[in-house]
């Protein structure tokens, strides 16, 4: 299986020290109080449209006219919050579409903070957010006014929950903004696109994507698992000049074919946005954030996480869960902590008294030739090495076996254990 580099791997700060150190000393504490000044009145507002905002008894919210006029003073602050944070020139092209046109707006690529910012300040429709967000200070209170869909914290991991929430504001005829989703579920550094998930697109109702560039160098306002999301808000700051470019896309009607295959769908508008913007699409999802974020914790390097899980999951069979189980395994097995296994490290671990013999599974696993094993051939040969060698090798069988109760694992012999 090919792998491609991840679009979720960061690129250090290319800029000199000094022009990073000019920044922090001159523009940051500047910025931060006029956008401070700015944000207090947005605050206010929000304030007192949360206190007065109709709820249905479906869980939805919805304005009044003169509170839809209120919020639109929000609009205006956030855009001039926009402006002293350095986006001093913003350009919107295309229009977006009426709502009977297209019921969901895709904002893709998600790489910074600043995304979710550019949404409240234009309110291009209603966002969807967990009901434990409007406890955070101005981002509740903003949540709160708006007519945003809140979902359960209990639910967020139960699919048709948050796909019964959606449906309903779907349907209903006071409906008048579409439901914006970032559908590649994290942020990255926005050098490619990765796997979109499939809950706008279950629907098989028409999109329209939105296209967000910002930034002359994006390695200022992406915000991944590198650094918090604090540090990734104070370099935007420090950064002289941020251009903005926000883009609607034509409306995109869904074939047949991709009505009934959600995948499809899916895949299919990620792949015609990454052709305008002239990236290009991976198998990189989520889940690879997650296991560069956990390679770091155990001292491996980020890459060592980069799996392309969506081929992995198609492919093999492993579902997240069990990758994240297996890069801890992983991370446990080496002292060097350059992100391979060795041949060594290898015989070490099993502690097999002939060494000829580990050295065939080894070979085996060792996919490139390069004399030792990545994360990613360690995940690949633990799932699929039991169903093509197992029947003929009765000694890939033993120690598989016996790798699986190093582990603590149940031991399996046609299946993988995940």
């Amino acid at each position: 299986m090919r792998q491609s580099e991840a679009p979720c791997q960061y690129a250090s700060i290319g800029l000199h020290h000094v022009q990073v150190a000019i920044g922090y000393i001159l523009l940051v504490p500047v910025r931060l109080l006029l956008t401070a000044i700015l944000l207090s009145p947005v605050y206010l507002t929000a304030k007192l449209v949360s206190m007065t905002i109709e709820e249905d008894e479906n869980g939805m919210r919805w304005h009044k006219p003169w509170e839809r006029k209120l919020m639109q003073s929000v609009q205006f602050f956030g855009k001039a919050a926009l402006w002293c944070m350095g986006f001093t020139r913003i350009v919107v092209k295309g229009q977006q579409a009426e709502y009977k046109d297209a019921r969901f707006l895709l904002i893709s690529p998600h790489t910074s903070i600043f995304d979710s910012i550019i949404l409240g300040s234009f309110s291009f429709g209603c966002v969807m957010s967990l009901k434990s967000n409007l406890k955070v200070p101005l981002v509740g209170s903003l949540l709160a006014a708006s007519e945003a869909i809140i979902v359960s914290d209990k639910n967020k991991s139960h699919q048709e929950a948050v796909s019964d929430v959606i449906r309903r504001r779907l349907e209903s005829p006071r409906a008048t903004i579409p439901v914006v989703i970032f559908p590649e579920g994290t942020v990255h550094s926005g050098r490619g696109l990765i796997e979109f998930k499939q809950g706008a697109f279950k629907y098989g109702l028409p999109v329209q994507p939105l296209v967000l560039r910002m930034g002359k160098d994006p390695n200022w306002t992406t915000w991944s698992y590198h650094h918090s999301m604090l540090s990734s808000f104070l370099h935007t700051l420090a950064c002289p000049y941020n251009p903005l470019e926000i883009q609607f896309l034509p409306v995109y009607n869904p074939a047949e074919s991709e009505i009934a295959n959600t995948s499809l769908f899916s895949k299919n508008v990620r792949d015609y946005i990454a052709n305008f913007m002239g990236l290009p699409a991976s198998e990189h999802s989520r889940v690879d954030m997650d296991l560069m974020g956990i390679a770091l914790k155990h001292h491996l390097p980020h890459w060592a996480g980069n799996v392309e899980y969506g081929i992995l999951r198609d492919e093999l069979s492993l579902n997240s869960q069990c990758l994240k189980d297996l890069m801890k395994k992983f991370a446990g097995l080496k002292d060097a902590h350059d992100g391979y296994l060795t041949a060594e490290d290898f015989i070490r671990y099993l502690r097999w008294h002939v060494a000829e013999d580990v050295m065939k599974l080894f070979n085996l696993c060792d996919t490139q030739g390069r004399g030792k094993i990545s994360f990613r051939e360690y995940a690949i040969a633990y799932a699929d090495l039991f169903r093509p060698y197992c029947e003929e090798d009765v000694f890939v069988k033993r120690v598989f076996r016996f790798l699986c109760q190093a582990q603590g694992d149940a031991a399996q012999t046609g299946e993988t254990s995940c």
